[in-house]
C-alpha cells in the first residue's frame, strides 16, 4: 500500500516539476529601428533555445531585411500602414542634415526629437487593435520591452494586458529604476562625458535631474488612461519601477562605474560573437592587404555621405598603406585601396586578424563588436549616445575622437596613423577585451537566464522598497523638511523667549529708574 502511495507522490512530483519547466510564451517588442533588433533578436534566439514560446513584434518594412536569423524564433508582422519609420524619421527630424549644417546633437536635444517622432508611432502602435488582440490571444507570460527612453510609451501594452513585462535597452536610466543616485555621476544625457564633472557640469546635471525626476521629459503618462483607461492610472515612470527586472547592454569596462539596485544586470553588448569566415570578393580583398585592413561604416541608416567628407575620408586613406573595407553609398574612388559596398558583415570584418581600426559614428553594436574584438576606433559621432559614447573611448584611451565636418584631411589621417601605429590604443583595447570576455561570457544568454528566472520566480524579491516611492521619500526630503520645520519652530521659540526676557528686563529696568526719580 505504501509502494503505491510512493509511487503516486512520484507521478504527482514529476508532474508538477514538469508543469514547472515547461516553456513559457513571451513576447519581445523593440522600437522599430534596425540597431534595437539587432540585440532583442539575439536575446528572444537565446531565450528560445531554452524552450521557451519566443515572438518577435517586427514592423512590416523591416520584414525582407530577414533580421531574425534564429528559426525558433516566430515573427508578429505589424505596421504595414506605418511605412519605413526610420526613413520617415530621418526625414521628420532633419537630424542628418542639422548635423552637416554644424547643429551639436546633443543627446537631449536628439532624444527630444526621437521622442516626439516615436511618440506618433507607438499611438498607431497601441491604436492597433488587430496587433494587441494577437498578443493578448497568445496569453503570454512575460513582455519584454526596450527601455530607450522614447520608446517608454510601449510599457502601457504589458499594462493594459495584465501582463508581467521586463525591461532591457542601451541605457541605464536611473530615474526610471529609481536608484538612489548623486548626479555627480555622469550620464549621456549632459554634456561632460568624463568619470569627473567640473563644477559647473554638476550643478547642470542637477538641474537635468531634478526636471527627470518631475516631469516626463521624453514619454507621455497620458497614454495610460488613453489605452488602458479601465487600469488604475499610473505614471510611466511608476509603470517602469514595477519591471521584473532591468536588463541593461552596458558594463563597467567600456562605461564609467555606476551604482545599480539588484533587479538591474549589466551583461554588456548582446551582438559581438565569434567572428564567421568572409567569403567572396570581400575575402579576396581582405587577403590581399599586406598590412591590414581599416573597417569603417556608420551603421545601416547612415550610408548616403556628402561627397565633401568621402573625398576628405579617401584623401586620409590615401596616406596610409591599409587596405579599407568602407560602408557607404557610392562608387570606390580607388578600388584597388578601398572596397565600398551600402552592407558589410561587421562583426566578421572586426574579428579578423588584418583589422586595425574600426572608424566608426561610435553606435551601442559597433562599440562593443570592436571591444569584443579588440580592435581600436576612431569615433565621430553624430547624434544620440554616439557623443557619450565617443568621449568615453577618447577618455579610456582606446582610440580617438574627431569631428568629421571640421577635421581636415592631413588632421584625419594623423589621427588614422596615430591609433594604428602607436601601440598604446591597440594594448589598451586589446587588455580591455580579455577583461570584457572573461568576465561577459554570453551576454545573451546572461539576459535570457535573467528573464527565465524572473517568468519562474517573479522580480519582486529583487525590487528595493525605495522603487515604490515617490522620489521626494526616497530622498528622505520630507524628513528634511521636517527637521528644518522642528529646527525653525525651536529657533522661533528661542527667539521669541529671549525678546520677552529682553522686554522684561527692559520694563524691571524702567520700573527701578522711575523709583528712584
Amino acid at each position: 500500500m505504501m509502494g503505491k502511495y510512493s509511487l503516486l507522490l512520484a507521478a504527482v512530483t514529476l508532474t508538477l516539476l514538469l508543469a514547472n519547466s515547461a516553456g513559457k510564451t513571451v513576447v519581445f517588442f523593440p522600437p522599430p529601428l534596425t540597431s534595437y533588433f539587432i540585440y532583442h533578436t539575439n536575446i528572444a534566439g537565446a531565450l528560445a533555445r531554452m524552450g521557451h514560446d519566443v515572438y518577435l513584434c517586427v514592423p512590416h518594412y523591416l520584414i525582407s531585411k530577414n533580421l531574425v536569423k534564429d528559426k525558433d524564433v516566430k515573427i508578429l508582422e505589424y505596421g504595414e500602414q506605418l511605412g519605413d519609420i526610420t526613413g520617415k524619421a530621418m526625414k521628420n527630424t532633419n537630424m542628418m542634415e542639422k548635423f552637416w549644417a554644424g547643429d551639436s546633437l546633443h543627446p537631449a536635444s536628439t532624444m527630444f526629437m526621437a521622442s516626439a517622432e516615436f511618440g506618433r508611432v507607438t499611438v498607431e502602435i497601441l491604436s492597433d487593435k488587430v496587433l494587441v488582440e494577437k498578443i493578448r490571444r497568445l496569453k503570454p507570460d512575460l513582455l519584454v520591452v526596450d527601455s530607450i527612453p522614447f520608446n517608454m510609451n510601449m510599457i502601457v501594452l504589458p499594462y493594459l494586458l495584465d501582463v508581467p513585462y521586463a525591461l532591457v535597452g542601451t541605457l541605464h536610466d536611473v530615474v526610471l529604476s529609481k536608484v538612489p543616485y548623486s548626479p555627480a555621476t555622469p550620464t549621456m544625457l549632459v554634456k561632460s562625458h568624463k568619470d569627473r564633472m567640473s563644477f559647473f557640469n554638476r550643478v547642470q546635471h542637477f538641474f537635468w535631474y531634478v526636471a527627470q525626476i518631475n516631469f516626463d521629459l521624453y514619454y507621455d503618462s497620458s497614454c495610460v488612461s488613453k489605452f488602458a483607461p479601465h487600469k488604475p492610472y499610473r505614471s510611466i515612470n511608476e509603470l517602469a519601477a514595477n519591471a521584473e527586472v532591468f536588463i541593461i547592454e552596458l558594463d563597467h569596462i567600456l562605461d564609467y562605474p555606476r551604482p545599480t539596485l539588484p533587479n538591474t544586470k549589466l551583461i554588456g553588448g548582446s551582438s559581438p560573437s565569434l567572428a564567421k569566415p568572409l567569403t567572396g570578393e570581400l575575402l579576396k580583398f581582405v587577403n590581399e592587404s599586406k598590412n591590414g585592413i581599416i573597417v569603417m561604416t556608420f551603421g545601416g541608416t547612415v550610408v548616403n555621405l556628402p561627397p565633401h567628407f568621402t573625398s576628405k575620408m579617401a584623401s586620409a586613406f590615401k596616406q596610409l598603406d591599409l587596405r579599407v573595407v568602407w560602408r557607404v553609398n557610392m562608387t570606390s574612388p580607388d578600388p584597388k585601396q578601398i572596397l565600398t559596398s551600402t552592407w558589410i558583415p561587421q562583426n566578421d570584418l572586426l574579428g579578423h586578424e588584418k583589422t586595425k581600426l574600426f572608424v566608426s559614428h561610435c553606435g551601442k553594436n559597433g562599440q562593443y563588436e570592436a571591444l569584443y574584438h579588440g580592435v581600436p576606433i576612431l569615433c565621430m559621432p553624430i547624434f544620440g549616445d554616439q557623443y557619450y559614447n565617443a568621449e568615453r573611448v577618447a577618455d579610456k584611451e582606446l582610440g580617438l575622437y574627431a569631428d568629421m565636418r571640421t577635421a581636415s584631411t592631413e588632421q584625419l589621417a594623423a589621427m588614422l596613423k596615430e591609433i594604428i601605429y602607436q601601440k598604446k590604443y591597440t594594448e589598451n583595447m586589446k587588455r580591455a577585451s580579455s577583461l570584457y570576455r572573461e568576465l561577459y561570457k554570453d551576454p545573451k544568454q546572461e539576459a535570457a537566464y535573467w528573464l527565465d528566472h524572473v517568468m519562474k520566480y517573479g522580480g519582486d524579491y529583487m525590487r528595493s522598497a525605495g522603487q515604490q516611492m515617490p522620489w521626494y521619500q526616497l530622498y528622505v526630503l520630507d524628513v528634511i523638511a521636517f527637521l528644518l520645520t522642528v529646527l525653525l519652530a525651536a529657533l522661533f521659540i528661542i527667539y521669541f523667549i529671549i525678546k520677552q526676557s529682553l522686554k522684561c528686563c527692559g520694563f524691571q529696568q524702567k520700573k527701578v529708574k522711575a523709583k528712584n526719580e
